[in-house]
């Protein structure tokens, strides 16, 4: 999956940081393998961060010409509700200043706010509903995302309990039945108060809480950079910021107002931003739906929407290609249109995911690391001064560092059985024949003929397939139903070989207009009873959530004798419908004879 690129020797580097730290305790350092790629800079497993990729960064602070390591460590959450989350700054190996911070960060981002030299980036921090700008490692602003809209009902209810026209029960039934119907989202406040089940400490909290503005904000999710009016590295940046109310901002870092504002249809877990802002830019959103939904300048709505079969880890942009790492352990690579050019299943968990920038250009397994624990997060880049570095912070907390060797060659051995390289090969066309010639006259002399057979044949063939759509639609045969607001998928295997036989029927809510859970469903089947005889044959389906596959079993036993075989209809019905939403026609394998022995 890694794209790498070449780097310098890291004899400079080591050198450095040995001048730096005379007078320090030197940090463990692993032995260097001489078949290896990499030089082991720096090994330190008791460091004790607690981090992601996200809120990892390789930035030059002081404009120095020398890259610090920023992180921003979780501390240990075990400790919870105290927290003990610090922004920490290294130098080299050592721990240059650390920041404290009031909640838990999900992102960090390096950012230039002015026009001022020398270039010298401020640090920005997104934690819970407000991004924390740092400037010479000193707290310089804070960003708070806009105050969202509260139901009418629920400020009624607050209101009253203000002036004492409202009890407790009445005030706990509207807020219940409001957050039932799922049509709005309560404020944090609401939710305590439904929490509570002892009525003198419900009665207790409304009068702590009753004389306060009531206010709804949302969380920041997920955050990246993107330049304002120039590519270079140095440029203006504005900040991209996804929010738990899906929703996606893009923030000016100098006045700090909302330039624009996305509706995405699920909350974001990642994005992916590239372009430049006054001209054109594109941002790729991953979120927890399942799908990755493409964004462009001017269009609040996404354009495109890829469909994954399984929740994302990571997302890397090589170019036009979107590479993408799933819960399920497979690695997959999408243009932006959403076609897919290759699947791999790897041997283990994805963890952790980054971008490494090299020569190769395809799918091909070019290196593996050997590391004592599981790598949590990671980030390639420059630091101090050497230009090809891997950080990586392990499960318990390790920090590992190592460079690229400057003779490192990274050779593309075909290890995940992709296609075979004859396929790439241009095939020799051959001349033209006579035959060829005679035929390309033809179509030249009748070219308004054939074309009018050919646009006849083609409306035939589309009258044809409507008509058997409509049918297959009326009779519930489609394998996907939708509705207004609602899409079923299903799926049916058959494992056995005989007399008895395992039925498998497999359901999934795909829909992607409404987020809430399909329920009073049930599964019904036809058969011959001649033939087979099915337990159970009628099974009840209490919810189906949304992105989330189903499995439901019946059992199949063949009581003939006869060495023949039929098919069986699965049928998806509503309680209160007759008309089956969806419908799968499975046909079954001729059964094995029962020997008896």
């Amino acid at each position: 999956m890694a794209l790498i690129k070449g780097d310098k020797s890291s004899s400079k580097y080591n050198q450095e940081v040995a001048n730096n730290n005379e007078n320090e305790t030197r940090p463990t350092t692993a032995v260097a393998d001489p078949k290896s790629k990499w030089l082991p800079a720096h090994a330190d497993f008791v460091a004790g961060i607690n981090t992601v990729e996200t809120c990892m960064e390789l930035v030059d602070l002081f404009a120095e010409g020398s890259v610090n390591l920023v992180i921003a460590d979780f501390g240990n959450i075990l400790l919870m509700p105290k927290l003990q989350t610090k922004l920490k700054v290294f130098k080299g190996f050592s721990l240059l200043k650390e920041n404290n911070l009031t909640d838990l960060p999900c992102a960090v981002v390096a950012c230039y706010m002015d026009t001022l030299q020398p270039r010298i980036p401020a640090l920005a921090v997104a934690s819970g509903s407000a991004v924390f700008l740092f400037k010479s490692l000193r707290p310089y602003y804070k960003f708070v995302l806009p105050q969202l809209d509260i139901a009418q009902v629920e400020k009624d209810v607050w209101l009253k309990a203000r002036e004492g026209n409202i009890d407790i029960q009445a005030m706990h039934d509207v807020l219940n039945d409001l957050h039932r119907a799922g049509t709005t989202t309560l404020t944090h406040r609401s939710y305590m108060f439904l929490q509570i089940s002892n009525n003198n400490e419900a009665h207790q909290f409304v009068e702590h809480y009753k004389n306060l503005e009531l206010k709804q904000q949302s969380c920041i999710t997920c955050m990246k950079k993107l330049n304002k009016n120039s590519a270079d590295e140095d440029a203006l940046n504005c900040l991209v910021i996804g929010t738990e109310d899906q929703h996606i901002y893009i923030i000016e870092s100098e006045a700090f107002t909302i330039l624009a504002t996305m509706n995405c249809p699920a909350t974001p877990s990642f994005l992916d931003v590239s372009g430049v802002y006054d001209v054109e830019f594109r941002i790729l959103a991953t979120c927890r739906n399942g799908y990755i939904y493409l964004f462009r300048r001017g269009n609040p709505q996404p354009r495109n929407a890829i469909y994954l079969n399984s929740i994302a880890v990571g997302i890397e942009r090589f170019g036009k290609n979107i590479i993408v790492g799933c819960m399920d352990s497979s690695l997959h690579c999408y243009t932006t249109k959403g076609k897919r050019y290759w699947r791999h299943i790897l041997p283990a968990q994805i963890t952790a995911m980054c971008q490494i920038d090299y020569r190769p250009k395809d799918k091909f397994l070019v290196d593996v690391i050997q590391i004592e624990e599981n790598v949590y997060a990671m980030k390639f880049g420059r630091l101090g001064r050497e230009d090809a570095t891997l950080v990586m912070i392990t499960k318990n907390g390790g920090l590992v560092i190592k460079i690229l060797k400057r003779t490192a060659v990274f050779e593309e051995n075909d290890v995940l059985h992709g296609p075979p390289k004859e396929q790439q090969v241009k095939i020799d066309v051959p001349k033209r024949t006579k035959l060829y010639v005679d035929q390309t006259l033809r179509e030249k002399e009748q070219a308004e003929n054939m074309y009018r057979i050919f646009q006849q044949d083609l409306i035939r063939l589309k009258l044809l397939t409507g008509k058997e759509f409509l049918k297959s639609v009326q009779a519930g045969l489609n394998p996907v139903a939708k509705t207004k607001t609602e899409t079923i998928r299903i799926n049916a295997e058959v494992h056995g070989l005989g007399p008895r036989f395992k039925l498998t029927v497999k359901l999934q809510n795909t829909s992607s207009i409404s987020l809430l859970p399909i329920i009073d469903l049930f599964l019904s089947f036809t058969y011959d009873e001649n033939i087979y005889n099915l337990n159970p044959n009628y099974v009840e389906i209490p919810i189906l959530i949304n992105g989330i596959e189903y499995g439901f079993c019946s059992f199949v036993t063949c009581i003939t004798d006869k060495a023949i075989s039929d098919i069986i209809k699965v049928f998806v019905c509503r309680r209160d419908s007759t008309v089956p939403l969806i419908s799968a026609v499975i046909n079954m394998p001729v059964a094995e004879p029962n020997i008896s022995i």
